[in-house]
């Protein structure tokens, strides 16, 4: 019998083999943010999945399926399987990508103390949201933000955010130099279902927002008018005059 996990993996593979693992990837993580957006990224799903064909778009929402039951683990949730596939079929440690494991993750939620509900926690190289899931373990009521430069990334923490039903906020960006190139929240609704919100670096609650600039109006130097009868240029006098 197979397990989720294999499953999973296996969809993946199957559908990598016309399209590849990457592209695979990144496009099942699309397509699993535009349909949790309640409709509002509906364009941008029907552009990713026209590249597949009828039985590679059931794979896809048959692989969606095996992702939820793994996550669930025993029961408990919190179970990162993109992170894992993401490192071993993917990034390989490319550019140092090796996600800290989850028991250490959760070693050093345990070594804090409990949040209080609504409190902030902020992860600025987020990966996969490991370190979130693991503080969501013991402050389950947190506002979670998460934050790393690759795509790839953000979309992970942004799907296992929303699957673990963890609020907060996930920004695609660099958290050194403050650049930013998209986000999204995970928030309730007004019938009880969470959904994800794309925004823009103006809505963003973990971009920094610097002062603007602002130029110190110059003042005009004063004019000094010459009187008429006062010439612009003395002449050159003489020592002796004779």
């Amino acid at each position: 019998m197979k397990t989720a996990k294999q499953t999973f993996s296996q969809l993946m593979e199957q559908l990598a083999r016309r399209h590849g693992i990457q592209h695979v990837f990144s496009d099942f993580m699309a397509l699993v943010i535009c349909a949790f957006s309640m409709g509002a990224k509906e364009a941008e799903y029907l552009d990713i999945i026209n590249k597949y064909e009828k039985p590679e778009a059931y794979k896809l929402s048959e692989a969606l399926g095996a992702l939820v039951i793994e996550m669930t683990g025993d029961g408990t949730g919190m179970v990162d399987v993109l992170g894992k596939f993401f490192e071993e079929n993917i990034s390989h440690g490319y550019n140092g990508q090796f996600f800290t494991p989850q028991p250490i993750c959760d070693m050093m939620a345990c070594m804090n103390q409990p949040v209080r509900p609504l409190q902030r926690v902020l992860d600025p190289a987020c990966g996969s949201g490991r370190m979130l899931m693991g503080m969501a373990k013991i402050s389950r009521f947190a506002k979670f933000y998460g934050a790393d430069t690759d795509i790839n990334c953000a979309r992970m923490t942004c799907i296992n955010m929303y699957l673990n039903c963890m609020y907060g906020e996930v920004a695609w960006m660099n958290s050194l130099s403050n650049q930013y190139y998209g986000g999204w929240v995970i928030e309730p609704t007004v019938k009880g279902i969470h959904r994800i919100r794309q925004i823009t670096e103006r809505e963003s609650y973990i971009h920094l927002k610097l002062p603007e600039e602002t130029q110190k109006p110059q003042t005009p130097l004063p004019v000094i008018e010459i009187p008429a009868q006062v010439s612009a240029t003395p002449k050159q006098g003489l020592l002796f005059e004779f």
